[in-house]
């Protein structure tokens, strides 16, 4: 499989799991020991801390998260993507930006989010 095939394959597991609400399949596409910024300077690390965000996010109405890859590449074990995101809010609020992921292949087989990074347009 190339790589955009198995970054869409992550997004699409990720966009479900986050327009479901659930948000504990959310945090397990995430290694242990990932970080994540949300754009606001914070540095999150591993999945406790990335589900406590993803349920708050959920709690405030986030839904139809969407993800447009702009760009993907890397190698055997290691991948990343640089996307668009989009997503509605509650109250018909609609936000979106820029988002970069680094992918990496557990012993498994298996594709987790190692490092998660987003802006977000005014």
């Amino acid at each position: 499989m190339d790589i955009k095939s198995i970054i869409e394959l992550a997004n699409l597991a990720w966009n479900k799991a986050l327009n479901s609400g659930n948000i504990k399949a959310l945090a397990v596409l995430y290694t242990e020991n990932a970080t994540l910024s949300p754009g606001n300077g914070a540095t999150l690390a591993g999945r406790k801390e990335i589900e406590a965000l993803f349920n708050g996010f959920v709690a405030n109405g986030v839904h139809n998260h969407t993800l447009e890859i702009v760009e993907c590449g890397g190698s055997d074990k290691v991948i990343y993507q640089v996307s668009k995101w989009h997503a509605n809010g509650a109250e018909s609020s609609s936000f979106g930006g820029i988002t970069m992921s680094v992918l990496e292949q557990s012993s498994d087989g298996q594709w987790h989010t190692n490092s998660h990074v987003w802006n977000m347009k005014a």
